[in-house]
């Protein structure tokens, strides 16, 4: 069983070393980190944060987040993009989990699509999409 924090826009935690340094506290294997890329982008790089929670992650919230859609329509607006079309940088995220050992673990690592959904060709969108990013 793992519990696994998640980065919510919450204003709780809004640097990597603040959520790395709230799970070493409980001193125990596991308290985990739940990843939302696309909720950091907003505060910082999403890259950054995983270098500095590397093992501490043990699953990823897989979206994207445009700033110019936020500077230009509103906070909300920017998860208003697809997967790749936002400010993700998703060459250099999936960089750093390969660093990390993340990419490549076969125990415990997951990965899900938090997009919006909809009938068989949207999910096949969005599968195409996430096989896109996972194989960077």
């Amino acid at each position: 069983m793992v519990i696994a924090i998640e980065n919510v826009w919450n204003g709780f935690l809004l640097s990597p070393l603040e959520a790395a340094r709230y799970v070493d506290e409980f001193a125990d294997p596991i308290v985990r980190w739940h990843f939302d890329i696309g909720n950091v982008i907003n505060f910082g790089w999403p890259e950054q944060w995983v270098r500095v929670l590397g093992s501490r992650i043990a699953k990823l919230h897989i979206k994207d987040f445009s700033r110019k859609k936020r500077d230009n329509e509103g906070l909300w607006k920017g998860f208003a993009v697809e997967v790749g079309e936002g400010d993700a940088g998703w060459a250099r995220v999936m960089a750093a989990l390969d660093e990390c050992g993340y990419s490549t673990a076969a125990e415990g690592r997951w990965a899900t699509a938090e997009v919006r959904g909809g009938d068989r060709a949207r999910l096949r969108q969005i599968r195409e999409q996430m096989d896109a990013v996972l194989a960077m």
